[in-house]
């Protein structure tokens, strides 16, 4: 019952908001936070050293916003963004992550939000391609596309 409920689509939407919503006022207060999230979803650009992504959990990587980092921060309704300093020599990247992804948000080591959801992304080209392909599945759909 609780995984069906953590893979729920409403039930992610509603800790994709909440989440939005405490990035945002965080944002506003100018408050310092961290955020837990799983690796395989964040994004550098330019991307890291291979040195320096060999020292990452291969599981979570927690970011704290402080300083330049956290002025740096730019929220849209998917994703955050900011800049930050990685390794000895403070190679600097832009970090991306999309807002389902944050698995934990807190301040001073303790947690104000934990985001149970089960993300998973959603690209709108492989919607298209998922649709496609089962259109594609009746035979007499097929020529449709032909000589495209």
């Amino acid at each position: 019952m609780l995984e069906k409920l953590l893979n729920d689509s409403e039930f992610a939407s509603m800790m994709h908001r909440n989440v939005y919503d405490l990035l945002n006022l965080l944002m506003q207060k100018n408050t310092q936070f961290d955020i837990l999230v799983s690796t395989k979803f964040v994004s550098f650009t330019p991307e890291l050293p291979q040195e320096i992504k060999a020292n990452f959990n291969p599981s979570v990587i927690l970011f704290s916003l402080a300083g330049y980092s956290l002025s740096s921060v730019e929220i849209s309704k998917d994703e955050i963004k900011f800049e930050a300093g990685f390794g000895p020599d403070n190679f600097a990247s832009v970090v991306s992550i999309p807002i389902g992804a944050i698995i934990r948000i807190s301040i001073d080591e303790n947690p104000i939000l934990i985001n149970f959801a089960t993300f998973s992304p959603s690209d709108p080209k492989t919607k298209q391609e998922r649709s496609k392909q089962i259109f594609l599945n009746n035979p007499k759909n097929r020529d449709i596309f032909k000589g495209q």
